[in-house]
């Protein structure tokens, strides 16, 4: 559209003169000169016209440019001010983004960080209150004084009183019938009446069942009496006998003692170290 301005009326005219005919001898001088003079009005007003025409485009194009350079001004800066506005939003959000990131990330790891600590704080303070409870129960067991006692003239110590030792217990006292207890006996009294063979042999052949049943009953009872003598009242007796007997389901109505039957070697170890914490609790 920037061409147009550059055009020239003055040749536009000059090319117009050249078109028109030249007058030939056979024509009149007065009709040819009439006719040349019709010819140059009706041109001068086509070019007047024409003047007329290509002013008012040139004018139309002129001002339809103007505004087109106005409008893509116009446009250029509205996309430059978008751009600016998305370029500051893009950062104003990676900014955002980023920083709530590394936010999340710092909280999380804290988060983690401290949950296992908490984990392992507890573990290790479970295992340290459990390796107390190990050896302060050993430390009992340790310190504890059984008095084992069997109803015999058999001197030899039974591998149930040795069990004992090897289980922890330092302090064991080994009686018998030849070498009886005496007062006061330690914290845990063991009456062992299997390794006896008191409640078994002759005295019960030819005995009927419901015989050798009440002798068994008052051999128990006599045994039961005599260690009844010799316990302290924070001493636990514990009865190491087979069987079931009357004697010793109904002791409750009639001591104030701790006590307890056992009937197997295993048992009777566990139910010594039990003892030992229900004799500690009692001296404390």
């Amino acid at each position: 559209m920037d061409w147009l301005p550059s055009i020239d009326l003055s040749h536009v005219w000059d090319f117009v003169i050249a078109q028109i005919p030249r007058p030939t001898p056979a024509s009149s001088p007065l009709s040819n000169t009439a006719k040349i003079s019709n010819d140059i009005e009706l041109l001068k007003s086509q070019i007047e016209v024409i003047k007329t025409t290509n002013a008012n485009q040139l004018e139309f194009l002129k001002s339809t440019n103007i505004q087109l350079n106005e409008n893509f001004n116009r446009f250029v800066a509205a996309m430059q001010f978008v751009l600016v506005v998305f370029a500051f939003l893009g950062g104003l959000l990676a900014y955002v983004v980023g920083k709530n990131l590394d936010d999340a990330k710092k909280v999380a790891s804290q988060l983690i960080n401290r949950e296992v600590e908490n984990k392992i704080t507890d573990l290790v303070q479970s295992e340290v209150e459990s390796v107390k409870r190990s050896l302060q129960r050993e430390r009992v067991i340790g310190s504890t004084i059984v008095d084992y006692y069997l109803p015999s003239n058999d001197t030899t110590e039974p591998s149930d009183c040795k069990l004992l030792r090897t289980r922890g217990f330092e302090k064991v006292r080994y009686w018998n019938q030849k070498r009886k207890p005496k007062k006061p006996v330690g914290d845990i009294f063991v009456l062992d009446l299997i390794n006896s063979k008191l409640l078994e042999g002759q005295d019960f052949v030819g005995l009927s069942k419901e015989d050798a049943e009440n002798k068994r009953e008052d051999k128990v009872k006599e045994q039961i009496d005599l260690a009844l003598d010799w316990l302290d009242k924070n001493t636990v007796l514990v009865i190491y006998v087979k069987g079931r007997y009357r004697e010793i389901d109904n002791l409750a109505a009639r001591v104030d003692y701790y006590y307890i039957p056992v009937n197997a070697p295993i048992s009777l170890l566990g139910i010594v170290a039990d003892s030992a914490y229900v004799a500690y609790g009692q001296k404390q």
